[in-house]
């Protein structure tokens, strides 16, 4: 028992218990939850949902799925009203390959919105099922 009280010790003890809940936090809060292209496509149909595209405009400018809003991630907080439309709608957040996107889900999640999930394995699993994507810019 004098092992922990020993104060480096309980300074260490203290720093694993704080890591291990914030592992435990990131673990039980993921993104929300994955579904595949073609449910994605069937949950925005449903009530008139949106595709919410987080990556940056370059990655954006290579393909697209038509109609999807563009908010960088890095810019998606500060953009909430863009979205305010939405809130009781399907919301699917797209990116890349899935990061980013858990990342979008849980700030729409956390600001009240209700029904958010991601698009799994991002663009590059929209395109490897063959479904369609613009290429160019998002903006004029």
């Amino acid at each position: 028992m004098d092992f922990f009280l020993q104060p480096l010790n309980l300074g260490l003890l203290v720093i694993m218990l704080i890591s291990g809940a914030m592992l435990v936090r990131q673990v039980a809060q993921p993104g929300g939850k994955a579904v595949s292209p073609q449910a994605a496509i069937a949950i925005k149909d449903r009530e008139n949902g949106v595709f919410v595209d987080v990556r940056e405009e370059h990655e954006v400018a290579v393909g697209h799925i038509k109609g999807s809003l563009h908010l960088p991630l890095k810019t998606l907080a500060d953009n909430l009203a863009k979205l305010e439309k939405y809130r009781k709608k399907p919301v699917v957040v797209i990116c890349a390959a899935g990061q980013r996107s858990a990342a979008g889900t849980r700030v729409l999640l956390k600001a009240g919105f209700e029904d958010v999930c991601q698009l799994d394995g991002g663009i590059q699993a929209w395109e490897k099922a063959g479904l369609p994507l613009v290429r160019g810019s998002t903006k004029g």
